[in-house]
């Protein structure tokens, strides 16, 4: 028993159909989930960051205030531009992660929608002709 060409493309159809969905669940879905951790991950780092800036801050007010020595006041200075270098670099990572991303992401997602497209396509018209068959034979 031979395939027609039309159940051919049905079944092409629905492998296509198949494929994008297991392409969508897969690796788009995961790849979307983790770019949304590292955003929530990058905004509580930026809350982090400023709380941090504020108590240095505060430190070096009051070591201004009850007249500490100026090396102190100094050495709270380079305390917390170390603190504050650390998350230079860690924004710097969370941002160049997102840039190799985008493209990605951007790519699949027009993949996905072409393999539904054609799928969907190719499927339609293998049941239109299974049916049309059906009516004449």
């Amino acid at each position: 028993m031979g395939f027609k060409a039309y159940q051919l493309g049905e079944l092409i159809g629905i492998v296509l159909l198949l494929g994008s969905t297991a392409m969508q669940m897969f690796y788009l879905d995961p790849l979307k989930r983790e770019i949304e951790w590292r955003l929530a991950t990058f905004s509580i780092q930026q809350s982090a960051q400023v709380q941090i800036k504020a108590v240095h801050d505060n430190r070096i007010v009051l070591l201004q205030a009850v007249n500490a020595p100026a090396d102190k006041i100094r050495e709270a200075e380079a305390d917390r531009e170390k603190s504050l270098d650390r998350f230079k670099t860690a924004d710097a990572n969370i941002s160049d992660y997102m840039i190799d991303k985008e493209g990605v992401e951007d790519f699949l997602q027009y993949a996905v929608l072409g393999l539904f497209a054609l799928g969907t396509l190719l499927a339609g018209f293998g049941r239109a002709m299974e049916m049309r068959a059906g009516r004449h034979g």
